[in-house]
């Protein structure tokens, strides 16, 4: 019987574990980080931004000439992490890519983020679903590196 208890106290310990990690934060991200994309030309990323991620959720992109302001979270889900960002502000100038961008769209965008033990972070689209409804990831275009990681 005594060592049911202890089996059960070991199954309550281990259930009350994986409940705080779940609430606790996942992933964190702060500082200074280069982003490019994995398409290249001329031997060189498309494109590459430096992506400042301050106190009060704030995000500050440099891509090419443009600057842009935005709002920040990271997210857990059913299906892995996510950067949701809402731009706040632009320049207005020319991005990375050469596309202007002179007003805001309203609304939240969302970045898939597969953290590497390098501490890089893959950036990918959302996960598929395999047909038995476990999540996959595939294409994924990009990663974020810590700015002391940027040769």
């Amino acid at each position: 019987m005594k060592r049911y208890r202890s089996l059960a106290a070991l199954a309550a310990l281990f259930c009350a574990t994986t409940a705080l990690a779940q609430d606790a934060a996942p992933f964190a991200l702060s500082g200074t980080w280069f982003f490019r994309t994995d398409a290249q030309a001329n031997g060189r990323p498309v494109c590459s931004e430096w992506w400042k991620f301050g106190p009060g959720d704030q995000m500050l992109v440099n891509s090419g000439e443009e600057k842009v302001t935005k709002r920040f979270r990271v997210q857990q889900d059913d299906t892995g992490l996510w950067l949701v960002t809402e731009t706040l502000a632009t320049n207005g100038l020319p991005d990375c890519m050469g596309q202007v961008s002179t007003t805001v769209t309203p609304g939240e965008n969302r970045i898939y983020l597969l953290p590497m033990n390098s501490g890089q972070v893959l950036t990918c689209p959302p996960p598929g679903r395999m047909p038995d409804g476990a999540p996959y990831i595939s294409e994924c275009y990009g990663a974020i590196i810590p700015a002391d990681q940027v040769g």
